[in-house]
């Protein structure tokens, strides 16, 4: 047992020096995954406590939340001298929307179909307001394949209408479905992957989350700390999380055959649920005194990689 539980403070230890995470985007994912299905809210010198032992110090943390209210990710509530802090409604829909990347990952099945935004010219203001529509689309996995033109091979209109409302452009772009016709006699949009999406520099992520979380999966085991298995389920999940929103998730048929996504993510939801039990341990002895704010786990969160039951190599409770 000492070996392991030293083997396992190494790896996370390595990680944390090699690989911290960032402040403020490690909020979020606290806020979403740990918080959001116990009630959402939390005081701040809880979340002090929480991303401590993910080295991130008081100072920085104070910073970050004070930006993610500002740019209205957060919303807090004074309590005489003490801060209550929960993600705001933007921040929640910004979440839940992202939650099916993160989550389940792209359809197994794809029929052809594809979401295209077309931008015309905006005036005066077209290249300004083109630079911010197309950081806004690539973040939701469209490729540009064409100036002005954006595609994701998957039916996203929604997701499409969201970003341009968000801009106030509704009114200003095309958005439509297509579905490829050439059949084989001419320029198909799936040969423009390459120079629509980043796949080899999304692979390398991938390889390098199955590079440093594998090794230690298998050195986990019953007699992990609660503290241990939260601060490997922080980590791992605020990795996955930064890398796949960075993933257009294309169609399996679009893909390499050996993707390292596909392993990634098997790893990602066998080690989330083998640390799970014992990380929300840890969760319920700092944040269970306060059941006002803190309350009993949500059960769709069992949900999540597939279901706990149907992860490979993890055991039911």
């Amino acid at each position: 047992m000492a070996d392991t539980q030293h083997s396992l403070e190494d790896q996370i230890r390595n990680l944390l020096a090699t690989n911290p995470p960032r402040a403020k985007s490690l909020c979020v994912t606290l806020l979403g995954d740990a918080i959001e299905p116990h009630g959402g809210s939390i005081w701040l010198s809880k979340l002090i406590e929480l991303v401590t032992p993910l080295g991130v110090n008081e100072r920085l943390l104070r910073t970050s939340v004070f930006r993610l209210v500002a740019q209205d990710w957060l919303q807090s509530e004074r309590h005489g001298r003490r801060s209550l802090y929960r993600l705001s409604p933007l921040g929640r829909e910004l979440t839940e929307q992202a939650s099916g990347r993160i989550y389940d990952g792209s359809s197994p099945v794809w029929e052809g179909d594809w979401t295209l935004v077309v931008l015309p010219r905006f005036g005066n203001a077209s290249l300004s307001k083109r630079g911010e529509v197309r950081r806004e689309l690539i973040w939701a996995g469209f490729g540009a394949i064409a100036p002005g033109i954006f595609a994701l091979p998957r039916n996203q209109t929604k997701a499409a209408h969201k970003v341009l409302g968000k801009l106030k452009l509704s009114g200003h772009a095309l958005v439509l479905g297509a579905h490829e016709m050439n059949e084989g006699k001419g320029l198909l949009i799936t040969e423009l992957v390459s120079q629509c999406w980043d796949l080899d520099g999304v692979a390398g992520q991938y390889q390098g989350f199955l590079d440093t979380f594998g090794p230690m999966l298998a050195g986990v085991n019953s007699d992990m700390r609660p503290a241990q298995a939260y601060t490997i389920r922080a980590l791992a999940f605020h990795e996955w999380r930064r890398i796949v929103l960075h993933d257009p998730q294309l169609p399996a048929q679009m893909l390499p055959q050996d993707w390292p996504g596909h392993p990634a993510r098997q790893l990602c939801g066998a080690l989330y649920w083998r640390v799970f039990d014992q990380a929300e341990v840890f969760l319920d002895e700092l944040l269970g005194q306060d059941p006002e704010h803190y309350r009993a786990l949500r059960p769709e969160v069992f949900k999540r990689f597939g279901g706990r039951n149907r992860t490979p190599g993890v055991q039911a409770a």
